[in-house]
């Protein structure tokens, strides 16, 4: 078995001195861009208000419809920050 004991690293020396292919650019490639663009934060919102819904209608045995309450979380607010 030849494991390259005794060569050079990179073993393939004309790996090294080939140069490396330019991409070729494709129509689709844009479109993936913004769509990862558009699509990730829309996502990240989305799941949050999930989220809030379970964690303060299912877990906190409060109706979910308080979520979108901007009260509830003004009184989130003061409860943190009464003492200070």
């Amino acid at each position: 078995m030849d494991q390259g004991k005794g060569r050079r690293f990179p073993r393939d020396i004309e790996e090294v001195r080939k140069k490396p292919k330019e991409r070729e650019r494709s129509g689709k490639n844009w479109r993936v861009t913004v769509a990862k663009l558009v699509l990730v934060p829309i996502l990240l919102f989305f799941s949050l208000v999930i989220g809030l819904v379970i964690g303060y209608g299912v877990v906190g045995n409060k109706p979910a419809a308080e979520v979108f309450d901007l009260g509830t979380y003004k009184h989130m607010w003061d409860l943190l920050f009464a003492d200070t």
